[in-house]
Parts: C-alpha cells; structure tokens; sequence
C-alpha cells in the first residue's frame, strides 16, 4: 500500500507543475552624498550598488591610477626621467606638487610615488613625456587602454586629472581601470605606501635631507591613525579640483571578496560615502567558489556535441579553478542561472571551448570558462616538446605530459596510470609505435584504457589482457560499448565473428510493455531524487548562511567561534540540567454501568 501511495505522489508530481522558490531580492539600502558612485567586486566584476554610475563626472586626481598603470606597463623603475620646463610648470597654480624642480633626474620608481601618494602633478606631466613624447601623445594611450578595459564613457586629455572639459570619465569605468591597476603587484605596492623618500632633488639638498625628501600618502581609509581608517582597504587614490569636486577610489579586502569603491563630485562626504558603501558590500554579499558547487558542465553526456564537436570518452570538462560568483549572503548558489556562450573573449585561455555566465535576476555576478581536458590539445599548460596532449600537469623531463603531473620512466608520462613496458602512453594520443591509446585503433589491433598494460604492450579496458594481445573487457572497439568488432573476433572473444554485422530480432510487446512502465519509474524516481537533492542543497545553504550571520555577529562583538563556543560549554557545566518530569495523575476510569 505504500508502494502504491508512493506511486502516485510521484505520478502526481510529475503531472502538477513545480513553483520555483523565488530566489531573494537584491540588497538595497545605502545612500550615498556624492553625485556619483559605485561599489564593485574586483575578482567578478559584480556592480554591488551604483549611483549615476554611468553619468559622466570630472575624475581630478583618480586620472594619475590609469597614468601609473600605463607607465608600468610601459617602463623599466629603473629608468631615468628628466623633468622638463614644461613638466614642472604647465600646471595648475596651487595644484598638488612633489617639489620636483626642472632638470631634476628621478627613477620612474621615484616619479610612480611621487605620482601615487603626493599627486605630484609634475611627475605625471614628466612620466607621460617619459613613454609618448608628448601628454598629448600619452592621453591618445590613456584613451586606447581605457577602451581595451571596457570604458565606454571616458575621455582623457591629460595625465593628471587637472580641469579640462574634454576629460571626463564615469564611476564604472574608473572602477574598471581600479580594477585592472590592482592585478599589478607593483602598482599594489606603491599605491599602498604611507610614505616614501625622494632623492637627488634641487629643492631638497642632500645636506637638508640626506635620507631624501619626505612624501606621505594623502588617501586616509589605511592610516590607523586617522579617523577615516577602514578594516581592509589597501589602495586608492584621492582627487579635487574645483569642478570635479572630491574624488575617491578606495580598494579594500575581507575574506574572498575585494570591493572597488568609486565617488565622483562628493561633497566632502568621499569618505563616509566610501565607508557606508564598502560596509554595504561586505555586509549582505558573499564570493563562491564556481567549481564547489557546479556540476552541470562538467558531466555531460558522450553524445553530446560542443562547438562542433562530439564529447567523447576521451573528452574531459572542466571549470576555472578559481572562478566566482558573487550573490547576497541569503542566496544560494543555485539561485544564479547559468548561460552557456561559445562566445569568447580575448583573455580567455588557449584550451577555453565556451564560458558559462552566471546572473542572478537581471544582474550578472560572474563567469567560468569551460576547459577542454582531455582531447590531445593543452589544459591551460602549453603543448608538450613531443606533441602529445596535456591535462593540466606540469612539463615533463621528455617534454610530454599527462594528466596529474606526475613523470614516467621514459620521460613521457601516463594518466594517473603506470607506464607501458615499451614506454608508450595512453590515453588520448598516438604513440609512436601505435600501441596503447585510449578511444584509438592501434596499428597492431590492441588497446589501452586505464589498465596495466602487459608485457608486450598491449593493454586493457579495466581488465587484464588475453596473451595474444586482444582485450576482453569492455575495450572501446568491443561489441559492449561501440556495435564494431574486431578484426578476428567478435563480442570480445577473438577468433569469433565477422566484422561489420548486426543482428536484428523483434521486441515482444508484453516486453516493450514492461521496459516502458520500467523506463517510467526510473525518470519518476529521478525526479524525486533531484527533488530531494535540492532541498538538501537549499537546508545546507540556509545552514551555512546562518553559520556565517553567527560568526560575523561573533566577530562584531570581539568573540571569534572557539572563544564563544567556550563561554557557552562553561556556561552549560555550572548549570543543573537534571528535570524531573511531574507524576502523571492517575485518573480512575468510570464503568458506564457501575452504580454510583
């Protein structure tokens, strides 16, 4: 009787469409003072709350982040720069300055800080003179470099932000440049300086100042002594001029998130709008890791086509290691939908077949390339000395290499198998000799597929190979998996069979009868299971988002996890959890016919 009630839930599941759990609304709630802003997670690119994002704005002094990420592309540190007359005073009056003098001859080391934490106006002027010749020439770069990050609302006329009404640019494309500034170790480093030492300067004589002239930093979110510190921040670049107004780009990190936050046109609120945007960000977002929790792309069928071409067994898939997505903290990953694009853009690896974008509602919160593994081409390594394929492994001492790194004897290298007496390898090559090849005919008729293989270097399909040199188990060219047969033998037993020939017979219609109900039960069974399957997922996301709340709300409070857990297991020992039940009344029954 269960059986059949079961049955029947299951029939009627299938039959009554599913309501979808909507998937939690988008975080709102920060207001920010300034005209525009922006904050951004770095790795995904995620827009975590916008203001007039895109509405252009006078960037002042945030244009010198695109000036130094340009010029350390472009440069040696340890290359002279000469300041020219023109360098030091075609600038504004009163406008920031390092004290750098004409003639004066500094490292471009020397001139980066001075651009990064002074603002020295004379050393962007010296440095865009320095790479292009001209500033005019060198904003004809800015302008390239910021169309090659995506920037399609910025124009830039100058190296250093001072006011010119042909150099504008907006909150998301400044937080793109960030974005790209940060991915350079050397641009982190300067940027992220309290204070450096000038040398050699006229102003600042070796006599007055034998350690160098003293410059410091003017962003205040990393000083611990300032009362605009914030937890995390690392980077960034402050601006005013008259018309731009204050101007901020902070780049702060906590956990696996880095947020970019972008202020134009603030009004003297660039730091508590930078704060409460940042506290936003880390406050109701979280960063997965793609390849935890996706499993789609990665198990596809064998007869499934991708870009062309058939997904055999010798065709592996896998995700970006270290690719995210970005989604508030009460989501779960399976409230981001996937999109699968063979579209492919220019930073996507030599082995990427297509890219799966994630979007949670209307918003994109990242991607993943999809990575060919197994299919004699390269898995993100190069292509090995000896023309065989890689998987993901490192170069072998022969130049070949096979998947998980590890080397053969020969130099060449197996897949996570031993290696051929005669030193040829499997899976997913030809062998010089022919022999050993995983999905491949070999010239002397034998096979190879994950299995030692014998002493004459023949192999097996997980089994041990006949003496001849034929395969028994269930080889890719035996009649179990293919339909083909073997020169010679037929079902897998060598000797029996022609080649080429099929059997045709009639299926009973009790028979297909049966294996119809049958076939129904298992996809009936199926969706009970993926059913079950997700509301587990969903009870183990809730519970790790609450997990999370606790540890932060910990963390707000000064407690980490094993000091509360402490607290709480003294708390319960000196407490008396012993309870006695009350004694049930015993209530007498009356008989309906006793006489009362």
């Amino acid at each position: 009787m269960k059986r059949l009630f079961a049955l029947c839930l299951a029939f009627a599941l299938c039959a009554v469409p599913m309501t979808a759990w909507a998937a939690p609304a988008w975080p709102s709630g920060v207001t920010i003072q300034a005209d525009g802003g922006i904050v951004m997670e770095a790795g995904t690119g995620t827009v975590l709350y916008g203001k007039n994002m895109d509405q252009p704005y006078y960037p002042a002094s945030i244009t010198k982040i695109l000036t130094a990420l340009i010029v350390i592309e472009s440069c040696d540190l340890d290359e002279i720069v000469t300041f020219s007359h023109d360098a030091v005073y075609n600038v504004e009056a009163d406008s920031s300055s390092a004290g750098i003098d004409e003639g004066d001859q500094l490292t471009v080391r020397d001139c980066l800080y001075a651009l990064l934490l002074a603002s020295a106006n004379e050393s962007a002027n010296a440095l865009a003179e320095h790479v292009s010749g001209t500033r005019e020439a060198f904003a004809d770069l800015m302008n390239q470099r910021a169309a090659s990050l995506g920037c399609t609302g910025s124009h830039f006329a100058n190296p250093s932000g001072l006011n010119d009404e042909n150099h504008y640019t907006t909150a998301h494309d400044m937080a793109k440049i960030a974005q790209a500034a940060i991915q350079n170790p050397t641009f982190v480093e300067i940027c992220g300086s309290r204070t450096y030492r000038l040398p050699n300067m006229k102003r600042a004589p070796a006599e007055k100042f034998p350690d160098g002239y003293p410059i410091a930093n003017h962003h205040k979110m990393w000083n611990r002594n300032d009362a605009a510190y914030y937890n995390g921040a690392f980077c960034g670049k402050t601006g005013y001029t008259s018309l731009a107004g204050n101007t901020l780009v902070t780049c702060a990190k906590r956990g696996d998130m880095t947020l970019i936050a972008v202020v134009l046109n603030g009004h003297l609120t660039h730091y508590t709008d930078t704060k409460a945007m940042l506290d936003f960000g880390f406050g109701n977002f979280q960063s997965l890791k793609i390849s935890e929790f996706e499993t789609t792309y990665t198990s596809l069928d064998n007869d499934m086509t991708i870009a062309g071409m058939t997904a055999k067994d010798t065709i592996s898939l896998d995700l970006e290691e270290d690719s995210r997505i970005v989604i508030p903290k009460s989501a779960g990953f399976s409230d981001a939908v996937p999109h699968l694009s063979y579209t492919l853009d220019r930073n996507a690896p030599s082995n990427a077949i297509a890219q799966v974008n994630y979007t949670y509602g209307d918003q994109p919160v990242g991607r993943s390339y999809l990575l060919l593994g197994g299919a004699g081409g390269t898995d993100g390594s190069g292509q090995a000395a000896d023309g065989t394929g890689t998987d993901g492994g490192g170069q072998t001492a022969g130049g070949s290499n096979g998947n998980s790194g590890s080397q053969a004897a020969d130099p060449s290298n197996g897949n996570g198998s031993g290696l051929a007496a005669d030193g040829t390898n499997g899976n997913g090559g030809q062998p010089a000799d022919g022999t050993n090849t995983n999905g491949g005919q070999p010239s002397d008729g034998s096979n190879g597929n994950n299995a030692s293989p014998a002493s004459d270097g023949s192999n097996g399909s997980n089994a041990s190979p006949v003496p001849d040199g034929s395969n028994t188990g269930s080889a890719p060219h035996g009649s179990g998996a293919s339909g083909l047969i073997p020169p010679g033998g037929g079902g897998g037993k060598p000797g029996g069979g022609s080649p080429n020939t099929a059997t045709s017979f009639k299926i009973p219609s009790n028979l297909a009868a049966v294996l119809g109900i049958a076939a129904s039960l298992v996809v009936i069974t199926a969706i009970i299971v993926a059913v079950k399957l997700y509301v587990r997922r969903r009870q183990e996301a809730m519970a790790l988002q609450r997990r999370q709340r606790r540890i932060q709300r910990l963390e707000d409070i000064g407690y980490s996890t094993a000091e509360f857990e402490r607290i709480m297991e003294q708390y319960r020992s000196s407490t008396t959890s012993s309870y006695t039940p009350p004694a049930k009344r015993s209530r007498r029954k009356r008989f309906p016919f006793r006489r009362s």
